[in-house]
């Protein structure tokens, strides 16, 4: 069987949308990056994560904090209503894309 090589164009756009962000514990966590809503004029970076055992979590929300030099640092969400109003957003926004069960 032929080994099938990825277009190295395809694996850096896979690459762009997979997100490593470190939890409270200091452990790696793996997120799939899937959109981008701005809610008040801030971005905020609505992130699937991809590790195993965190299937049941759902979506992350972080706000994007622009460092200059194409640099940026996420910070939590910590408001319950401003997450709320974000995700909603989210819906709104990308609703046909993504199923919301």
């Amino acid at each position: 069987m032929e080994n099938e090589k990825m277009n190295p164009d395809a694996q850096e756009e896979l690459d762009d949308d997979i997100v490593i962000l470190e939890d409270e514990e200091g452990n790696a966590v793996t997120f799939q990056f899937l959109e981008l809503v701005t809610v008040g004029e801030k971005p905020y970076a609505v992130l699937l994560p991809l590790d195993e055992g965190d299937e049941d979590m759902g979506v992350v929300i972080v706000e994007v904090v622009d460092l200059g030099l194409e640099s940026e640092h996420y910070d939590a969400v910590l408001d319950d209503e401003l997450n709320d109003r974000i995700f909603e957003q989210f819906r709104k926004e990308f609703g046909d894309k993504y199923d919301f069960e």
